[in-house]
């Protein structure tokens, strides 16, 4: 290995057109592979794969209340006299507003309850109403029946068809003049399990007419968090315009699509931030340790490479890798960097290039095989962001290390000396290389010390407890927390509801 390493550098130190030409080449293929992969944002992707995990999120992803958007309009000051007629007016501004600039990134926002369903419900009552009905039914129908409850019945149905509301009722009077149909009606209160709520001009209030409800269906699914940025940024100004005319009324939005692009946007905020400082930390340590402008860059060399190789190569194999994973890249920065430290730092002592690729070739190569068989053992488990890890982490370090032993040497000898001469100034020793030279390893009560100290951090490391709340996971704007803390106050049974799913190959299985 060492013979052919050897062989390639002195190739490449007689062309060094060819040397630049191959270095470009594997780092725009790569890196052109690398801009098409997918980046995935879906914060569940940290759970394991598991049949019923799975069968779990296909019953989400394909139901039809997991993907509404919640928007709770309230008055500001709780305690001020309810006036519904507000917040109605503010609903009906706000719906138009968000059907005129939300065009195409909702699909559907329910406000208003439509009459024609109620319409249709009673219909159905009527037209079946035996089903509806028990023994203690009939004797209420015995009741209503009778000559005086009958009389009493249409003297009331005529002051209803000749007030405005008989526009509405003349059909339902005249189909069931007695009111047999609304025994059947009231059967469906049993099914309405939170009664903090009732109808104010058909819209969804609560009991005390401080709070209204509107649901909205986002035209793309929640783990769609480009488009759904957009549109909670367009929801954003149009609630911000709002204000200005509806001065006693406060609005908040929560839901699966507001928690999705909330956990997307902060995963790019840390990513790059743990990034940048990773890289601006490198940068100024080795600037000052090496007292060479040029040495942390050119050291950085080998990790750029590794991460376009890595991104290309898992454009080929899955096409997608989740950002989180991507978000831990400052660890492996940290160990990909390692690789061209060492070659850097091995030619500042033989100052031959040689004996340099002579040294390191065997343990370097067999050090990056355990490190890289290290990750890939993760493509064993069961959580997928995981996987992503591991095979990012594995052509990182492969491209990496590849890059230090091929190009690397090169370019340190470039920035040695222009003359492309196997010589560098003397440098002096730091206070790294002065710490480095100790050998605590000697010292017989820092050992003791370290003993005793093992034997008490193991005490201590069997109380460490674990995160068992699942929601934690997710990142909350302050604001989006004050909101579900919100909408959880007004509908206290959802804290308190478990929902069966069933599942078969036809309505009545």
């Amino acid at each position: 290995m060492q013979k052919t390493l050897i062989g390639i550098y002195d190739f490449f130190s007689k062309r060094k057109a060819w040397l630049f030409l191959l270095f470009a080449v594997s780092l725009i293929i790569p890196g052109y592979f690398a801009s098409k992969v997918n980046f995935e944002e879906d914060i569940s992707r940290i759970l394991p794969k598991d049949k019923k995990i799975e069968k779990l999120n296909e019953v989400f992803q394909n139901s039809k209340f997991i993907d509404k958007l919640v928007v709770t309009v309230s008055l500001k000051k709780q305690n001020a006299e309810a006036d519904p007629d507000v917040l109605v007016a503010y609903a009906d501004s706000l719906e138009s507003a968000i059907n005129v600039k939300l065009t195409g990134y909702v699909k559907k926002i329910s406000g208003r309850v439509d009459e024609g369903l109620t319409m249709d419900l009673y219909n159905t009552i009527s037209d079946h109403l035996p089903v509806y009905l028990d023994e203690s039914d009939y004797r209420a129908i015995d009741s209503l029946t009778s000559t005086g409850k009958i009389r009493e019945t249409l003297e009331q149905n005529i002051r209803t068809l000749t007030s405005p509301a008989g526009f509405a009722l003349k059909s339902v009077i005249s189909k069931d003049p007695v009111g047999i149909s609304f025994i059947g009606l009231t059967k469906l209160q049993q099914l309405q399990y939170d009664d903090n709520f009732e109808l104010y001009d058909n819209y969804v209030v609560t009991k005390d007419l401080k709070n209204l409800l509107l649901f909205i269906t986002p035209e793309f699914p929640p783990n769609n968090t480009g488009k759904n940025a957009v549109m909670l940024e367009k929801l954003d100004s149009i609630i911000e315009a709002q204000r200005s005319n509806f001065d006693k009324v406060s609005t908040s939005y929560f839901g699966a699509t507001a928690v999705s692009v909330g956990n997307a946007l902060q995963l790019r905020k840390d990513s790059m931030l743990t990034q940048g400082i990773t890289v601006l930390f490198i940068i100024v340590f080795l600037g000052l340790y090496f007292k060479k402008k040029r040495a942390p860059f050119i050291i950085l060399v080998p990790v750029i490479s590794g991460a376009l190789f890595s991104l290309a190569a898992i454009y080929f194999i899955k096409g997608s890798i989740s950002v989180i994973a991507l978000g831990t890249g400052s660890v492996i920065l940290g160990i990909a960097v390692n690789y061209s430290l060492h070659v850097f730092n091995h030619y500042r002592h033989t100052r031959n290039m040689h004996e340099l690729i002579s040294d390191l070739a065997l343990p370097m190569t067999v050090g990056s095989f355990t490190t890289i068989g290290g990750f890939l053992c993760l493509e064993f488990v069961e959580s997928e962001m995981l996987r992503d890890l591991g095979l990012f982490a594995a052509f990182s370090l492969i491209g990496a290390s590849l890059s230090s032993l091929i190009f690397l040497p090169h370019f340190i000898g470039q920035a040695g000396n222009r003359q492309g001469k196997e010589e560098i100034k003397e440098h002096r020793f730091s206070w790294i290389d002065k710490v480095a030279s100790l050998r605590p390893d000697y010292n017989k009560y820092l050992v003791m010390v370290i003993l005793l100290l093992t034997v008490f951090f193991a005490y201590w490391s069997t109380k460490v407890g674990f995160e068992s709340d699942m929601q934690r996971m997710n990142f909350m704007s302050p604001g989006l927390k004050e909101s579900e803390k919100k909408l959880n106050g007004l509908n206290q049974f959802a804290l308190q509801s478990v929902y069966l799913v069933t599942e078969g190959r036809t309505l009545d299985e």
